[in-house]
């Protein structure tokens, strides 16, 4: 069934909002204020459909030529035709909602602050994951159901990154390609230095180690892979890299990581989030500080240089294996300093209360998108004054918060950030106070 719909806003996900026959219609590709023909797509009896975009009818204001030219295939960027202001009023506009809609909060009850734009709003991006394409080539997944879209160049990619991937793609052929690789990632270091992770379904061949190593010889700025499943990878060369001394102002130490392990892909902007979270934990910054989901240290480094002692906790073991490395090659792992610890966040937490309820000063936290809804109810036993949260999600930290609130937190400032432009995802750090 074909329609005419004017479209409202974005909603979480990137999709333009619209509304037909008493019923909520979500239009990919589609920008606020266009006019546009679209065929509903087979109802399935709720108060929502979706709808393919035909073709716009009449533009509107905020709608922009996108540069990329598979923007229509590739899901990468489902945001790129929608101009920069307006996609950071949006996102702004869909933290408050989730926090009305999800979390229960009005918008008198807490500080919302102007969302930090990112310094570029492309060639942004640090470090990527591509997967394998039918025809064997890299790219991302498709909309809709069209399988993953092959990438030659991407726009979000750093020029140091799209360089690295031409040359291992090219590398790649020369070798006879990359069997059972089903995932590439990819990650470039501010002094130049590479990491690869070569991701398989299955343990690795022979045949296969044979030539991911000869791909290590032919691209000169790789330091080493990561080669295997994810979780149990093989180690080829060095595959951590580590950043120069970090931001001015934030930490004398060296950022290290891997790319087959978590950190911010936006290099521009993450010092930003970090200054950003420093400055909600305020004075307590100086106290004793308990970190969530730590990783490798993005966070914790530079709250090593005010913190009287940090201790963090990672699920993933090599993540704070190089979390440790960075704090002793900067001195600052002195006595009872840092305390490292590996495993899920939640129980390390239940573990914690008896001996660490009413001591610290703060907890930090930076959850995957999933939130850190297991974890909640043993923060609240810790009775920390200050809880600092830096979310990837805005539904489920609005879903969390809410949970802070009935254990006896009040949500006072919200800080968003659009780290990631041209896609629908965001950044936004919290603040609660006991």
């Amino acid at each position: 069934m074909k329609v005419e719909l004017r479209i409202e806003s974005l909603v979480h996900g990137g999709e333009g909002l619209a509304r037909s026959l008493g019923r909520v219609v979500f239009v990919p590709g589609a920008a606020p204020g266009d006019l546009v023909e679209a065929e509903l797509r087979e109802a399935d009896g709720g108060r929502f459909t979706r709808a393919n975009l035909l073709r716009v009818l009449a533009p509107g204001p905020v709608r922009v030529p996108a540069p990329c030219p598979i923007v229509d295939r590739c899901g990468g960027c489902p945001v790129q035709h929608v101009g920069s202001v307006a996609q950071q009023e949006c996102k702004r506009a869909l933290v408050e909602d989730a926090l009305f809609r999800i979390g229960g909060f009005s918008k008198d009850s807490y500080e919302l602050a102007p969302l930090v734009p990112s310094p570029a709003a492309f060639r942004y991006r640090r470090r990527a994951r591509m997967h394998r394409a039918a025809s064997g080539q890299w790219g991302f997944a498709g909309r809709a159901s069209s399988g993953v879209v092959p990438v030659s160049e991407c726009l979000l990619l750093e020029p140091a990154l799209q360089a690295l991937f031409d040359q291992v793609r090219a590398a790649a052929v020369e070798l006879g390609g990359l069997p059972d690789v089903a995932d590439l990632g990819l990650d470039v270091a501010d002094t130049g230095a590479a990491s690869l992770d070569l991701r398989t379904v299955k343990p690795p061949t022979a045949a296969l180690r044979k030539r991911a190593l000869a791909l290590l010889g032919k691209v000169l700025q790789l330091r080493g892979a990561t080669l295997g499943p994810e979780g149990a990878p093989e180690l080829l060369g060095e595959p951590a890299i580590a950043d120069a001394p970090g931001p001015a102002g934030l930490s004398t130490a060296r950022f290290r990581t891997r790319a087959d392990l978590f950190a911010q892909a936006n290099r521009a902007a993450t010092p930003l989030l970090i200054g950003a979270a420093l400055e909600a934990l305020g004075p307590a910054a100086e106290g004793r500080v308990l970190e969530l989901f730590c990783g490798s240290g993005t966070l914790t480094l530079p709250l090593l240089s005010r913190a009287r002692s940090v201790l963090g906790v990672e699920f993933a073991a090599a993540s704070l294996a190089l979390l440790r490395k960075s704090a002793a090659e900067a001195g600052l792992d002195g006595p009872g300093k840092i305390r490292l610890i590996a495993g899920d966040s939640a129980k390390v937490t239940q573990g914690l209360a008896a001996s660490e309820a009413g001591t610290l000063d703060a907890v930090l936290l930076d959850p995957p998108r999933t939130g850190a809804a297991s974890a909640l109810r043993a923060l609240a036993a810790l009775r920390a004054p200050r809880l600092v949260y830096v979310s990837c999600d805005a539904p489920t930290f609005a879903r969390d918060a809410k949970e802070l609130v009935k254990s006896g937190y009040r949500l006072s400032r919200v800080v968003p950030f659009d780290l990631f432009p041209q896609t629908a995802h965001l950044e936004l750090v919290a603040t609660f106070l006991r």
